[in-house]
């Protein structure tokens, strides 16, 4: 990603394996060159969401409390293993959300973060405020559930 005064203003996410190349700028997001929009679901029956970042081993059970809010409130879990194709994912509308309740590296994020709100989702940290750089946590989604799965990842934390 591309960063002047703390906001990233472009960003190119490549994943070989896949075979796609997403990126961003001003004008919007893209995927091989062609536009891409969050998902237009709006009923937590018909998402999937996926629990992003790695939780150490030692940390399992806040883990298992991600996936258990993810399939108690969605309809669907999936896990992809990795931000920098999680992320873009939800840009594209193949997911409508991601979380974690951990400090993420900004060279996992912040890319994929400008994709999605170039797209028209929405990024925000654990208490519902604009995600940045050095945020905890990672709430990404369409928009049209945010507040579903902020609420999600706010179960993550042991009380």
């Amino acid at each position: 990603a591309a960063v002047v005064d703390g906001e990233p203003v472009a960003a190119a996410i490549v994943a070989p394996a896949i075979g796609d190349t997403y990126t961003a700028d001003d004008t919007g997001a893209y995927r091989n060159g062609e536009p891409i929009a969050v998902s237009d679901v709006d009923e937590p029956r018909k998402a999937a969401v996926d629990p992003t970042i790695w939780w150490a081993y030692d940390a399992r059970d806040e883990y298992a409390r991600a996936c258990e809010a993810i399939v108690t409130r969605f309809g669907d879990m999936r896990r992809f293993g990795a931000a920098q194709v999680v992320l873009p994912t939800v840009a594209a509308g193949g997911l409508e959300g991601t979380i974690t309740n951990l400090r993420a590296n900004p060279w996992d994020t912040v890319a994929g973060v400008f994709v999605i709100r170039q797209a028209g989702g929405r990024v925000t940290d654990l208490d519902g405020e604009r995600w940045r750089h050095d945020s905890k946590g990672v709430v990404a989604s369409n928009g049209a559930l945010h507040d579903e799965v902020l609420a999600t990842a706010n179960e993550i934390e042991s009380d």
